[in-house]
């Protein structure tokens, strides 16, 4: 069994998919090209913000939030034991210190 098996969802989009694939690998701008910036606007209206930053990995994304609140050596950041190991890494990264607290899923 796959651990995470997308077949399904992809099918329906797959030529979709594919086709901005190519158009990327056409032009060679992987980082900070015009569908990243395509991207960042429509998930920036969807929420109501001004801005929106597209990152390489939700462990990079948890990095920018605790770096733009300035989280730093010796805070204490709240999380739960019950999530992936890069939201402890994050924090222990920047040289703060994980509190696991008990969460009612």
């Amino acid at each position: 069994m796959r651990f995470v098996d997308l077949s399904m969802q992809q099918q329906r989009i797959r030529k979709t998919i594919e086709k901005r694939f190519g158009t990327v690998l056409d032009h060679g701008q992987y980082i900070m090209g015009p569908e990243v910036s395509e991207l960042e606007k429509i998930l920036s209206d969807y929420a109501g913000v001004k801005h929106a930053v597209a990152c390489a990995s939700g462990t990079d994304a948890l990095l920018m939030a605790l770096m733009a609140y300035g989280v730093g050596p010796g805070d204490a950041v709240l999380t739960t034991p019950f999530t992936f190991v890069a939201t402890a890494e994050v924090i222990a990264l920047l040289r703060a210190v994980p509190v696991f607290v008990d969460i009612d899923p």
